[in-house]
Formats: structure tokens, C-alpha cells, sequence
């Protein structure tokens, strides 16, 4: 019996590419394989002046390729390039290293949006995790997270393997196969991004999501700041290859995106992890546990005793690492603004 498509909406898979040939066709062939109409999905990719195969294999998806200039092109402006191009009613905020996994994913995230009007986005509850994965990857699915900050500030968007029931910010209500939660404007999680699905017209109506301003948290944030504040979480996963090549590697390529999102452009953004003067208990205290390490060793072993994984003990040397990585490029951030102001004087 064909299936009727009447009252499902129709999808914009907005994507960020730069180099991602290693995880491009496997994220493009999860999206092509959905169980949905397709006549009424889209794939808009908006690639960086990638130098190996990413271009041609989206085109072999049927992607709509927009090439960004090298000197401009970064994950944040190239998904803003990506999101300008899009025509339908969903927006589906997938990462280039994203896989859904499996063929039902699409109609359960969009269940939500269709049943409630209220509802402005949805996001899966968890990240996938399999032991089959890269060690890396199965740490950051395991914790729900890829910087242990957010995990302790209580803003992380996913839950850990540690639970089993929604633990996020937010007024939760359990509605059977996802959460629906309602947001308040001072707590706020790391929301917008790994599958994210969201009204493309409220999205465009109300939030700051034109080319060279976009920055995926930040517009969930002027979502809610406008009222739109009730998301759902569905019952689900996403898998989230990070193609990180190890402990260090992850941590110098944190660096990197502290420097250039946190410090470079910090006069752009709207949502930060750390709030000051209110979350400064919260960042002593994740100070405090990451350099005596009793915290995310018992954490570990917590997770362990759940789900036996190895991977759960790189949390320790992960939040070490994370303070140094934070504390180096606040230092140096700082330090710059205080240069730059004398030089104006």
C-alpha cells in the first residue's frame, strides 16, 4: 500500500562542507535512503572550496551546491549560506559528519512538529552510540557531549548513557515517544545543531540567520527570546563521526574554535556557556574537579558500570585537558582586548 504523504511537511537539509568526502557520502545516502516522500525533501550544501571528492558526491545525491568563497568559508558562514538557499518548510540542520541511523528517523523527528503546533524544533535525545565507533566518537555519545563544560554547567543537549529519562534544562513532559520542553531565556542548553529541525519561517522571522550571522546556537536562543520557546526531544539518536584522530588532535582543533567563535567573533554572539557572574560557581567547580580528577573518574567509572566501555575513561584527562584549552585562550582573548584598547587610546 503506498503511504500517504498528505500531512508530512516538506524538508531542507541544510549542510556545512568543507573536505568532508570521509563522512559526506555516508551522511547523504543515510538522508536519500529515508522512508519519505521524496518529492518533498531537498538537500542544499554550502561547501568551502573542498579540494577532494565532497563536491562531486554530493552532486551524485542530487545536492543543490552553493560554492563559498575560501576567504570567507567556515562551518558557521557556510551553514548560514546553506540555510539562505533553503526553500522548504522544515529546515534539517545536519553536520557533515552526521548519519541518521536508520530509515525511520526522518518521519519520528518531524512526528512532533506535526502533532503540535507549538513545538518550533526538534532534536534527537542522544547521540548513537555503537562499539563499533571510533573511540573518540564513542566517549562524546556516550557523555552526550564533546566539551565536559557544558556536561557540568548543566547545558548539554543531549542526555548521557548515564540516564535513562530526560535530565536537561527546560520544563519536561514526557509525551511518549519524545519530551516536549519548554525553555526560559536564562537556561538555555547547547541547542541548534547534530539534527537539528526547526520552522524554517519562524527560524527566518525571528532569529538572525542571514549569511555572515548565523551561528547555530545563537539562533535557538532568539527563538526562545521571542517566545518561541517549546522544543521537542525525541526518543532517538544521531550518529556523529567526528573524524577526530585522537585525544590531542580534538583538543587543539577545541582551541581553534574557542579562538575564532568565542574570542574572534564574540561581539556577534547571543548564547555563551559561561555567564558571568552566574555560572562562575559552576566553572570553579569544574575547575576544581578537573584538576584533582576524583569527579570525572568516578563519572567514568559510573558510566562504566551501565555501559562497559573503555572510551568513558577519557573523561578525566578530557576535562583536564578542556580547563587548560579554556583557561589558555580566555587568557589570551583577554589579553588582546586590553592591547587592542591601549592602542586606541
Amino acid at each position: 500500500m503506498k503511504k500517504s504523504s498528505e500531512n508530512l511537511p516538506t524538508i531542507s537539509f541544510s549542510i556545512a562542507t568543507y573536505n568532508a568526502a570521509r563522512t559526506i557520502e555516508k551522511c547523504l545516502r543515510s538522508i536519500v535512503e529515508q522512508d519519505y516522500p521524496k518529492e518533498k525533501v531537498e538537500i542544499v550544501i554550502a561547501d568551502g572550496g573542498s579540494t577532494d571528492t565532497t563536491v562531486s558526491i554530493a552532486k551524485k545525491y542530487g545536492a543543490n551546491v552553493t560554492n563559498v568563497p575560501k576567504e570567507v568559508q567556515g562551518a558557521e558562514y557556510n551553514k548560514g549560506v546553506a540555510v539562505s538557499k533553503s526553500k522548504n518548510e522544515i529546515l534539517a540542520e545536519i553536520d557533515q559528519d552526521n548519519i541518521l541511523p536508520h530509515k525511520k528517523w526522518l518521519r519520528k523527528m518531524v512526528a512532533p512538529l506535526v502533532e503540535d503546533a507549538e513545538i518550533v524544533g526538534v532534536e534527537p535525545l542522544r547521540y548513537k552510540y555503537m562499539r563499533n565507533m571510533e573511540l573518540m566518537d564513542r566517549y562524546f555519545a556516550l557523555f552526550g557531549v564533546n566539551d565536559p563544560l557544558p556536561y557540568y554547567l548543566g547545558k548539554a543537549d543531549r542526555i548521557s548513557y548515564h540516564s535513562d529519562k530526560y535530565t536537561l534544562f527546560g520544563e519536561a513532559e514526557d509525551k511518549g515517544k519524545y519530551y516536549k520542553v519548554k525553555f526560559s531565556p536564562d537556561k538555555i542548553p547547547t541547542l541548534g545543531a547534530n539534527g537539528f529541525l526547526v520552522r524554517r519561517e519562524i527560524l527566518m522571522e525571528n532569529a538572525k540567520a542571514g549569511v555572515g550571522e548565523y551561528l547555530h546556537i545563537d539562533v535557538t536562543v532568539d527563538l526562545i527570546n521571542k517566545g518561541y520557546n517549546k522544543f521537542a526531544f525525541v526518543k532517538d539518536s544521531i550518529i556523529h563521526e567526528t573524524n577526530s584522530k585522537g585525544l590531542y588532535t580534538f583538543i587543539m582543533r577545541r582551541k581553534h574554535f574557542m579562538e575564532k567563535y568565542y574570542f574572534q567573533d564574540f561581539s556577534k554572539r547571543r548564547y555563551s556557556v559561561f555567564v558571568f557572574p552566574k555560572d562562575l560557581p559552576g566553572l570553579i567547580y569544574f575547575v576544581f574537579i578537573s584538576i584533582t580528577f576524583v569527579k570525572p573518574l568516578y563519572d567514568a567509572f559510573r558510566g562504566f558500570i551501565k555501559v562497559p566501555d573503555v572510551a568513558w575513561f577519557i573523561h578525566p584527562v578530557m576535562c583536564f585537558g578542556m580547563t587548560v584549552v579554556y583557561s589558555y585562550t580566555t587568557v589570551k582573548g583577554l589579553l588582546k582586548k586590553i592591547y587592542g584598547n591601549i592602542l586606541e587610546r
